[in-house]
């Protein structure tokens, strides 16, 4: 008997050890999953702190850049819509200063996509007239784009002439206004 209560302490011991061995691991594992979601936890909190010192270091910066540059900026904004100022003006006197070589009266003001157009010898003669498309540029300013095509087109002599009538009977109605005391209506007209 002694024997089998022998046995029956070392099979409960093998139990027991089986047991705390299993209790040990299991709580190893859940010791370790709470390190881990504390430690998630921690670093998303870290990474969005940072993100937002970050983000507030990038604000102050920029203020800071923002109030000792904004003088500059401002004489920059002023010192260019001066110069637009000044080429607008000088579009308009161009043809009375001092140097420019066409009569005044044989030049007329277009603005866009050119600024002058020259009828050079109108003003004396009808017989013998040149066309000269002029830009005026100040400062260090070059040709636009649409002002490039139209150097191209010139000099490529892509120009032509019409005459445009607008009294021409063109086949489309003519439309009316017909008005009577409170209402108006469109009626093709023959």
């Amino acid at each position: 008997m002694s024997e089998q209560l022998g046995f029956l302490f070392l099979v409960l011991f093998v139990v027991a050890a089986a047991i705390c061995i299993y209790l040990s691991i299991t709580m190893s594992h859940r010791i370790q999953a709470g390190i881990n979601r504390w430690r998630n936890g921690e670093r998303q909190a870290l990474e969005a702190e940072m993100k937002q010192r970050a983000d507030d270091d990038a604000r102050l910066r920029f203020e800071r850049w923002k109030q000792e540059h904004e003088q500059q900026i401002r004489d920059d904004a002023i010192q260019r819509s001066l110069a637009v100022t000044k080429g607008k003006v000088t579009e308009h006197i161009v043809p009375y200063l001092p140097g420019f070589d066409l009569d005044p009266k044989d030049i007329r003001f277009l603005g866009t996509p050119i600024d002058l157009i020259a009828f050079k010898g109108l003003n004396a003669s009808v017989e013998e007239v040149e066309i000269v498309f002029i830009e005026v540029k100040t400062g260090g300013s070059v040709l636009t784009a649409r002002e490039k095509a139209v150097k191209k087109a010139v000099e490529g002599k892509k120009v032509s002439w019409r005459v445009f009538n607008p009294d021409v009977k063109v086949d489309r109605p003519k439309i009316s206004i017909i008005t009577d005391d409170s209402s108006i209506r469109l009626q093709p007209r023959s």
